[in-house]
């Protein structure tokens, strides 16, 4: 399903900046929406913060989500109706791009899903969603919205 007008509650906005600010190293939320939305609004209905495991290579940092993690939000999912749309990560600098490990360690991957990718470990916030790079899942991969979408599509509401 494909949404024109997401709609993100205060509070779900206030704890995921919370969590993305924890720490200083990079950290996934996960929200969810009906599994009955149908557009074109999605309204997101929680914020799910995964078991994580936080590391880093040579190459960059990472975190690393269980499938057995995966599969206890996808069965809390199905008891309360809902389905993880949106995943949101953060970035160690101001480079937001979706890299090949953004990729290929996908949680929300279905079309019409959104990832959001946050700079510098959440430390600028999310009001606004400075800085932050979205992409929408299509047919034939993810799609980075300009920056004009970003502020019409995403809307925080009370």
């Amino acid at each position: 399903m494909i949404f024109e007008t997401w709609l993100i509650p205060k509070n779900i906005l206030d704890e995921t900046t919370l969590t993305l600010t924890k720490g200083s190293h990079e950290i996934f939320v996960i929200w969810t929406s009906s599994l009955k939305a149908t557009g074109p609004i999605c309204e997101i209905r929680r914020c799910i913060v995964p078991a994580q495991q936080p590391g880093a290579t040579l190459h960059g940092v990472y975190v690393h989500i269980s499938g057995q993690e995966l599969n206890r939000i996808q069965f809390d999912n199905f008891e309360k109706n809902e389905r993880s749309i949106i995943q949101i990560h953060t970035h160690p600098s101001n480079d937001v791009q979706m890299s090949a490990l953004d990729k290929s360690w996908e949680v929300v991957n279905h079309i019409g899903a959104l990832s959001i990718i946050v700079p510098v470990y959440g430390k600028k916030g999310l009001y606004g969603f400075p800085g932050v790079n979205v992409y929408e899942r299509e047919k034939n991969g993810w799609r980075l919205w300009t920056f004009d979408e970003i502020k019409k599509r995403l809307q925080v509401i009370s």
